[in-house]
């Protein structure tokens, strides 16, 4: 590969890597809590809130952005009761967003490509500006995490437990808003239909694999970034579809980590 190519695929690959390490580091956390289908939810909600505010004249990356975090805040609301099942909780607030997204799309006139480009995304076609956005909303989760280390870890271990000691519904709540940022940020990159996979499959290689908790969030970092940079060179190789590619990227290492753990025993 010429340095030409290095040049004009540089904000590729680095919305790449970004958006790759971002949704690995948020999957650790979300398939350790139980709450994995956050992230279709939040893409479904980022796509209710874009076909929506277009039918009353907003931009839809604007529109989408604030969908998806009225679908974290919305979840977090609902499980400040500690009794309900998170997953039936995120199965139903799935399916109504997915309802108020094929709503606003009956009742759109006109183009609906713009609204519905968060289903497929375009990292192909991703812009500076969004690289700026990806990278301050990076330092802010990395930041939240590092100075809520601790409390983080109470959480994931006991809910009940953590709220003895601490606010524990105001720090869940504030991890799901910006759980809802970092999967907006991410659907300009993946898209909603793939990014599930990008969220998912590193953190669940990584906690197959890892010895220690910090070692887990390091390797689903690590194996985020590398699925969509694979993901990416295999498409411009054989000129396939970057999401799909990005899909099956993430899926190996999870494959690699079973079979070594089958050998192992």
């Amino acid at each position: 590969m010429t340095i030409g190519f290095w040049a004009a695929f540089a904000p590729v690959l680095a919305a790449a890597v970004l958006g790759g390490a971002l949704a690995g580091g948020l999957g650790l956390f979300v398939v350790a809590m139980r709450i994995a289908l956050l992230a279709l939810l939040t893409a479904h909600a980022a796509l209710a809130g874009a076909v929506l505010g277009q039918l009353f004249g907003f931009p839809p990356g604007f529109a989408g952005t604030a969908g998806a975090l009225a679908g974290s805040l919305l979840l977090g609301l609902c499980l400040r009761q500690r009794d309900i099942d998170p997953g039936a909780v995120l199965g139903t607030l799935f399916s109504l967003m997915l309802g108020l997204a094929f709503l606003g799309i009956g009742l759109m006139r006109g183009a609906r490509s713009e609204a519905l480009s968060i289903l497929w995304g375009s990292l192909l076609f991703v812009r500076p500006s969004h690289l700026w956005i990806m990278a301050g909303i990076a330092i802010a989760f990395a930041a939240f995490v590092l100075v809520f280390e601790q409390e983080l870890k109470l959480l994931l271990f006991n809910r009940e437990l953590a709220s003895l000691h601490m606010p524990e519904w105001l720090l869940f709540t504030a991890f799901l808003a910006l759980a809802g940022l970092v999967i907006a940020v991410n659907l300009e990159v993946v898209g909603g239909l793939f990014l599930y996979s990008l969220v998912c499959n590193p953190a669940i290689a990584a906690l197959r694999v890892a010895r220690s908790w910090r070692g887990a969030i390091a390797l689903s970092v690590s194996l985020g970034a590398a699925s969509a940079l694979a993901g990416f060179f295999a498409a411009y190789q054989w000129n396939l579809p970057v999401g799909a590619c990005i899909v099956i990227a993430s899926s190996a290492p999870v494959g690699i980590a079973f079979l070594r753990r089958i050998r192992a025993s």
